[in-house]
């Protein structure tokens, strides 16, 4: 069973056993009656509100808070097109488009609005989903803030600000627990699926998940899409339970409440939504009964109004300031099962082949590796900063199959070369093309799609994702845009040797493993071109060596051209075919390394005042001898850095 599967059947395990508690809590507490089985019944609505906000603000880690003004438009709408003409006669008898005499039947009204609300989050989602950080929050507090004032001052359609009532009450406990399981379901298995993790990947680091082939925009805008359409279903719900509602239940008290839900659970977390919603709900029924005045043991406690609020308001403070994650951080229930039960799950025929896959991948047999030679060109390329010139004529070309080093000194502009390349920078002048086709304008992920991979200077790990889910980022973009190339997860996993580490998170790693991770995950994008960025820096001389075999491993078993940076000149030297030499953003040599280790301008312009083994040290004139010995052929193989060969 692949990697992909096996994660989604253990999400649809946790849904099921997370639905399996909360039933059992809600069933028990709801079956004495009266106000306890509606609490349950408005605890497990608010759980599906919770679920739709984590869906988008816990997966893309842009937090919210216009999603209770979705349920609001929802529960509206519901409302309006069940609720007996008879009775909007009295409410909204002058209602556009003859709202006042339609009446549908309660599961078509509800399924009418959820579908107008997810349509209408779909438009307003073409603007906010490119909106992240502080910059969102503060437009859907603006947007909750337009919804409460369209609501309350829309009298001909929604009765204004006094209660919209007389909704037919269909909702009952059995109702609230089929829509929290369908909510359940949704959320976890949205967050184990192929666009699920690519949406994690942008919250992470939206750079790095760019370059590995993510569409940082649309893929935020499908889990706001989807968000928006759970919170509708819990508005519904709402509606049709109260019998009455007005524009201040969808407002800043319901904001707060569902926010305090998942912020103490975990916003990354499914399991962490629910705990935190069983919590609030139990500390706001407490909290009510304290702030009411009741009488405890003959003393007559203090009736403090808003004691509900203001509790919710330390909740969060007291959060965010001792356990920012919320207290499950982002684990789920479906982390207690073992893999290897879900394994035994798996058909012969599934098995079989995976077998037949890693075996075809041992032997080497890489459909990339006996493609037909695709070729990097860069043509007289110049990139200016406000005035200052970064890169100047650089011209270069990388084919599958070679490895070209490109060195120079520190502000030689080699890494805004690659940066270039791999569309994080647009060039001021000349032209980038891969194959023929052209690079310029093209954003990263687009260029990523094509073929063309990279590391960077400084790891960009998706730190909080496992490291198969690193991989299976990219790997996920290779099997969808180059079919023709693409490998695995497992398999990538199984040539780096991750297979003991693959459930741990990439942030936790030691530093050394965190490049090998970074390239692994390059690799499972398939590439025509790797761009490596310094992968050697950290690194003593005999892991150095073990690179030198590792990259020619990868590049030998994928066929892709390998363009790398490093101030490693052993490492270099020993490792490339051809090498290019920048100096003030000039390309002032290229060659085979025996050629520029002649080269009288390298010598004295690179190299004369440097030392090789520490990158910008300005130090004596042993540079030049260390150029004359570095070496011009691969070592002898004696370690593979983790790679298998």
């Amino acid at each position: 069973m692949s990697l992909y599967r096996r994660d989604l059947s253990r999400a649809a395990l946790g849904a099921a056993a997370l639905f399996a508690i909360v039933a059992a809590i809600t069933l028990a507490y709801g079956s004495f009656g009266g106000s306890q089985a509606n609490v349950a019944i408005v605890l497990l609505i608010n759980l599906v509100i919770v679920l739709g906000l984590q869906i988008f603000a816990g997966n893309s880690g842009v937090l919210t808070l216009a999603h209770v003004s979705f349920a609001g438009i929802a529960a509206y709408a519901s409302a309006i097109l069940s609720t007996p003409a008879l009775v909007k006669g009295t409410i909204i008898a002058g209602a556009p488009l003859g709202l006042a005499e339609v009446q549908l039947p309660v599961p078509l009204a509800m399924l009418a609005a959820i579908v107008l609300t997810t349509a209408l989050a779909a438009l307003i989602g073409l603007a906010l989903a490119r909106l992240s950080g502080i910059s969102a929050t503060i437009v859907t507090l603006a947007l909750v803030i337009v919804v409460f004032a369209v609501l309350t001052n829309w009298k001909s359609v929604t009765g204004g600000a006094e209660a919209f009532y007389g909704i037919p009450s269909t909702t009952t406990l059995g109702w609230a627990l089929a829509a929290a399981f369908a909510a359940l379901l949704i959320a976890r298995l949205f967050k184990a699926s192929k666009l699920g993790l690519r949406v994690q990947s942008t919250r992470e680091d939206a750079v790095a998940a760019a370059a590995c082939g993510v569409q940082v925009v649309r893929s935020r805008y499908w889990a706001w899409v989807l968000s928006c359409g759970v919170c509708a279903l819990g508005g519904v719900l709402l509606a049709h339970f109260l019998g009455a509602i007005s524009p201040a239940g969808f407002y800043f008290p319901l904001l707060f409440l569902t926010l305090s839900m998942l912020v103490l659970g975990g916003e990354y977390s499914v399991t962490g939504a629910v705990v935190g919603t069983f919590l609030i709900t139990i500390m706001a029924e407490a909290t009510r009964f304290l702030g009411d005045g009741p009488v405890i043991l003959g003393w007559q406690v203090p009736a403090l109004a808003g004691l509900s609020l203001l509790s919710q308001g330390a909740i969060i403070i007291v959060v965010m300031i001792w356990r920012p994650s919320g207290l499950l951080g982002d684990r789920e229930i479906d982390g207690l099962f073992p893999r290897r039960a879900l394994r035994a799950g798996a058909s012969a025929g599934e098995e079989r082949a995976d077998a037949a896959a890693g075996a075809a991948a041992e032997a080497g047999a890489s459909p990339a590796a006996t493609a037909r030679p695709v070729t990097l060109v860069v043509k007289h390329a110049c990139k200016r900063f406000a005035g200052l010139t970064a890169l100047e004529d650089v011209s270069l070309a990388v084919t599958t199959g070679e490895i070209v080093g490109l060195i120079g000194p520190n502000g030689a502009g080699k890494t805004t070369l690659l940066n270039l390349v791999s569309g994080l920078y647009e060039a001021t002048e000349g032209e980038v093309t891969l194959d023929g086709v052209s690079l310029d304008r093209l954003s990263s992920h687009r260029i990523a799609r094509l073929g063309v991979a990279r590391t960077f200077q400084t790891t960009r790990l998706f730190r909080d994702l496992t490291v198969d889910q690193n991989i299976e980022v990219a790997a996920s973009v290779a099997h969808r845009h180059r079919p023709e190339a693409a490998r695995s997860a497992g398999d990538v996993l199984a040539q780096f040797g991750f297979e003991e580490i693959a459930e741990r998170k990439a942030g936790v790693l030691p530093y050394g493993r965190q490049r090998e991770v970074e390239i692994a995950r390059a690799v499972a994008l398939s590439p025509s071109i790797l761009l490596l960025d310094e992968p050697a820096a950290g690194l003593n001389d005999e892991e150095s060596m073990e690179l030198v075999h590792a990259v020619r491993t990868i590049r030998d078993r994928a066929g892709c051209g390998v363009l790398l940076i490093d101030h490693d000149l052993h490492f270099v030297m020993a490792l490339c075919e051809r090498i290019y030499v920048l100096d003030a953003g000039r390309v002032i040599a290229a060659g085979t390394p025996a050629e520029v280790q002649a080269d009288p301008l390298v010598v004295e312009a690179y190299l004369g005042t440097r030392k090789v083994r520490q990158p910008g040290g300005s130090l004596d004139g042993a540079g030049r001898r260390a150029l004359a010995d570095a070496p011009t052929a691969p070592p002898a193989a004696g370690g593979d850095l983790g790679v298998a060969t």
